[in-house]
């Protein structure tokens, strides 16, 4: 707008231009006013006239401050790129409009890019246990338990490989054997603890393992509710009898006044010594509904009776 419009537009006002907008807006009502108040014919036509005027140069000066403002506005947001101001507020509009659509559309994405590699991960891990024989037997170290070297259990930081290679050693006609271990606190105290209890309790169910390797807290849980095997008809694969002192005997909740022959402690045994765990009592025990009994048996009469690591 150019300047020779915003001076005629003040001086029909009867303004200067440096006037005040609140100068402005209290001569506009005067002049309002006065222009209404004509009564005869002739001042009612001339007051029309004049109330025209008025209202073009009262939307002139409105006009040229909405564009002060804008400009204004523009420098401070946009600075050197205040040329590019109307395109950038289209933008930000769309993105201020839009943004929890993006945000939604981003989250799926991403959601989707990481189903397909964890399908992928899978896929691949499916096709090299493919190739693997399968395994003999599955034992589960199922307590508070941690690496011999000090290394922490939680995260996948305890090495299992060194444990299911002395298995194999062990029995060498067993070409795989699988290892897992699960850490449960004796004591939970923290949030990070209780999650971990409620970890275990998905392993039970998911892993299926055949022979557990438990400390006391967790071997007398299991065998109260009769999630193990009876070895009592099982001692002369054992090469045990119930009366000697590895074997752990405990009453279940079906009988609760009657203590059977559940676990034979094997704290002491060089083989499992010798799969790099550490914990305070280890007792193997046989998961009551394995389908590998035999093999689960043998496992524990070698901890039982070897004298030494393979």
């Amino acid at each position: 707008m150019d300047n020779e419009t915003i001076k005629q537009a003040y001086a029909d006002l009867g303004l200067d231009p440096a006037a005040t907008k609140e100068d402005v807006e209290k001569r506009y009502d005067l002049l309002l006013r006065r222009a209404r108040s004509s009564r005869s014919g002739a001042q009612l036509q001339e007051g029309q006239v004049d109330l025209e005027r008025i209202n073009a140069a009262y939307r002139t000066i409105q006009n040229q401050d909405r564009e002060a403002s804008t400009e204004a506005y523009n420098e401070q947001a946009y600075g050197k790129y205040k040329g590019m101001a109307p395109a950038m507020q289209k933008l930000d509009h769309f993105f201020s409009y839009y943004k929890f659509h993006l945000l939604g559309a981003i989250v799926l994405i991403a959601a989707v890019v990481y189903g397909i590699n964890a399908y992928q991960d899978k896929k691949r891990e499916e096709a090299e246990l493919a190739k693997l024989p399968p395994a003999a037997i599955a034992v589960s170290f199922f307590g508070q338990f941690i690496g011999a070297d000090g290394s922490s259990p939680i995260g996948g930081g305890v090495d299992l490989k060194p444990a299911e290679e002395q298995i194999v050693k062990r029995f060498p006609e067993w070409k795989r054997a699988i290892v897992h271990l699960t850490f449960v606190p004796e004591e939970p105290q923290s949030s990070q603890d209780m999650a971990m209890v409620q970890k275990s309790l998905i392993d039970l169910i998911s892993n299926k393992d055949d022979v557990y390797i438990l400390d006391k807290p967790n071997f007398e849980k299991l065998a109260r509710d009769n999630a193990l095997v009876d070895l009592g008809p099982h001692a002369s694969l054992l090469g045990l009898a119930a009366d000697d002192s590895r074997a752990v005997h405990t009453a279940t909740t079906d009988a609760p006044t009657t203590e059977q022959w559940f676990g034979v402690d094997v704290s002491d045994s060089p083989l499992i010594k010798s799969m790099g765990l550490a914990g305070n009592t280890f007792i193997a025990a046989v998961r009551g509904d394995t389908q590998k009994l035999d093999n689960s048996l043998q496992l524990i009469q070698a901890a039982a009776s070897d004298t030494s690591a393979p």
